[in-house]
């Protein structure tokens, strides 16, 4: 369950990341639209929020918080150190 909070959370930095103008457009090669903005960063707090509940399954109320704050500072590390760092797929573009 706590690896499931950890996917979770991950997935989450990376849909938040993918949001910004920068991320996006060296993975993808174009600035988002205004409604997949609005979808990544839905999506993104969506994973954040569920992935509290793994979290609470698994240690409980008293220390599933602990767990769970632990999962999102970790996903938001993984998503920061590939968004900056793993080169983008070239696309076929200069």
């Amino acid at each position: 369950m706590s690896i499931l909070s950890l996917l979770l959370a991950s997935a989450a930095f990376f849909l938040l990341g993918l949001a910004t103008e920068a991320h996006h457009r060296r993975r993808f090669g174009a600035c988002p639209q205004a409604a997949r903005c609005k979808m990544l960063r839905t999506g993104g707090w969506l994973s954040l929020v569920v992935s509290v509940t793994p979290a609470l399954l698994a240690q409980g109320w008293i220390f599933g918080p602990i767990l769970w704050a632990g999962a999102i500072m970790a996903g938001a590390g993984i998503a920061f150190l590939a968004l900056n760092f793993v080169p983008a797929r070239a696309n076929g573009r200069s």
